[in-house]
């Protein structure tokens, strides 16, 4: 069950493109596509299925993010639906995102500065005719949301949104869960191949084994709790056939 955020700014050509470019780039670092996706949108449908601005995609490649494959498009009713956290760049695409979105589903939308860890500015404002300080400008800020975003994905609701079949010991910082398989040669293939997949995130879980029964616990050992290689280990674990 992914998690999926939808950046938006006006066009979805400058703002949201870039934002969306700089988080999929730290989600794949962090081993997290397959956990989280993020898309973007516009508010209006003035660029649809352009690039991205080529100053944005510039000053974006400059710092080494690629936008080139991303084309843009304008919010549909589905977008309401399907994402789980829509993310406006400055409070009048907040307010047209709020007068389009059903009831149920206006919890869901928020302003991306609102995820800046230092700067204490309250919109990403539009670079289109601020020249190259302000595509920069929107790179230094899209970053800084984007490492507030980051930390948000390892809280304990988010944990329990991405994760769901996994069991969430917030005191204890870990995530564990438990398989009844088919037979004893079953049980240890895949172990083996948890195994596998542990080495490859770098992880060191605990794996509990009887005859069929296979339960796996998860515990970090940074002071914050449980991080991202957590999460993206128990993603890539429920991912693996059914044992």
């Amino acid at each position: 069950m992914a998690y999926k955020i939808l950046m938006v700014c006006m066009g979805n050509i400058c703002r949201s493109p870039t934002a969306h470019g700089v988080l999929r780039h730290h989600l794949a670092q962090a081993h997290l596509l397959g956990v989280v996706t993020v898309d973007s949108a516009g508010t209006h449908s003035y660029h649809a299925d352009a690039p991205a601005d080529a100053r944005s995609q510039a000053h974006a490649l400059r710092r080494g993010y690629n936008l080139a494959d991303l084309r843009a498009r304008q919010v549909s009713p589905s977008d309401f639906e399907k994402a789980d956290l829509i993310l406006a760049m400055d409070w009048d695409n907040l307010a047209l995102l709020q007068d389009q979105c059903p009831s149920q589903h206006q919890h869901k939308i928020r302003r991306f500065a609102e995820f800046f860890k230092s700067s204490r500015a309250t919109v990403v404002p539009d670079p289109y005719q601020a020249g190259s300080a302000g595509f920069e400008e929107v790179l230094d800020l899209v970053e800084d949301g984007c490492a507030g975003l980051m930390q948000f994905l390892a809280t304990p609701a988010m944990l329990a949104h991405c994760v769901p079949e996994w069991t969430h010991d917030v005191q204890g910082g870990s995530l564990q869960r438990q398989w009844e398989l088919k037979s004893f040669p079953v049980a240890m293939a895949f172990i083996q191949q948890v195994a596998q997949l542990a080495e490859l995130h770098n992880h060191h879980p605990e794996i509990w084994n009887v005859y069929q029964r296979v339960r796996l616990t998860l515990t970090t050992h940074d002071a914050g709790g449980l991080t991202h290689k957590d999460l993206a280990l128990a993603s890539a674990i429920s991912a693996l056939a059914t044992p």
